[in-house]
Formats: structure tokens, C-alpha cells, sequence
């Protein structure tokens, strides 16, 4: 029952544009991208090849079920990033910091950073495996 409704949930984020707005910030933050990372990878653990596989995986989901790509573009990558390194960190590391602590790191506040995990996890289906065959391909 309860994956139904989770997948329920997961299926009406990638029809509804609101979702994917979640993540789309007011102006392209003034910080690049380069030196955001940077910061992010310094306090955060992850790699780089499963924000990859995450944000390829959204893409097809969305394109799947509306028909339409999830478009990565200068004002919802910032916002996508620290979401999927606060999720993937969560996932994959047997220490991982609470979201308190990305959300200091990104500048954002808890409640903002706890919205884009939600709609994060709804858009990828909840689906956070990677096998080693999907991470040695992005790994290329």
C-alpha cells in the first residue's frame, strides 16, 4: 500500500510543472557552478557520476510521462545539485550529516533544502540504487 501511493506521488510530481519549479530559482545564482561544487564536494560526501545517473534518470522520467525532458538549465542547477548530494549522501555513506548542515553549506534554508529533497526523491521515483554497470558508464 504504501509503495502504491509513493509511486502514486512519484507519477503526479512528473505531470504537475509545479514539481519540476521547485527546483527553479528567481535569478541564475551569481556563485558558478565550478566554484559551487567545489564548496558542496568539499562538506559533502559524494562523486560526481551519481548526481549524473540522478539527474538522467529525471529526465527520462519525465520524458516518459509527460512526454516533455526535464530541462537542466543555470537557474534550477544549483538546487538540483545540493539535492541530490543531501540524498545521495543519506544513501550511499554510513556517515552522512543532517540536512541542517547542507542546507548551511548551500545557503538555503532547512525548510527550502527539505522541499527540494521531497521533490528530488518524487522525480527520480524513489528509485536511489545505482548498479555498477550504470555508475562505470557515467563514470566514462
Amino acid at each position: 500500500m504504501l509503495w502504491l501511493s509513493l509511486t502514486t506521488a512519484s507519477h503526479i510530481a512528473l505531470t504537475t510543472p509545479a514539481a519540476t519549479l521547485t527546483f527553479h530559482a528567481c535569478n541564475v545564482p551569481t556563485i558558478s557552478l565550478e566554484v559551487y561544487l567545489l564548496c558542496i564536494f568539499k562538506y559533502c560526501l559524494t562523486t560526481n557520476e551519481v548526481l549524473l545517473v540522478y539527474f538522467d534518470r529525471m529526465s527520462n522520467l519525465s520524458s516518459d510521462a509527460v512526454s516533455c525532458s526535464f530541462v537542466i538549465d543555470p537557474f534550477n542547477i544549483h538546487h538540483l545539485v545540493i539535492a541530490s548530494v543531501t540524498i545521495a549522501s543519506k544513501f550511499f555513506s554510513n556517515i552522512f550529516y543532517t540536512n541542517l548542515h547542507y542546507a548551511k553549506v548551500s545557503s538555503l534554508p532547512l525548510a527550502e533544502l527539505n522541499q527540494l529533497e521531497l521533490q528530488f526523491l518524487l522525480l527520480n521515483n524513489f528509485c536511489l540504487v545505482i548498479s555498477s554497470m550504470e555508475m562505470q558508464h557515467y563514470a566514462k
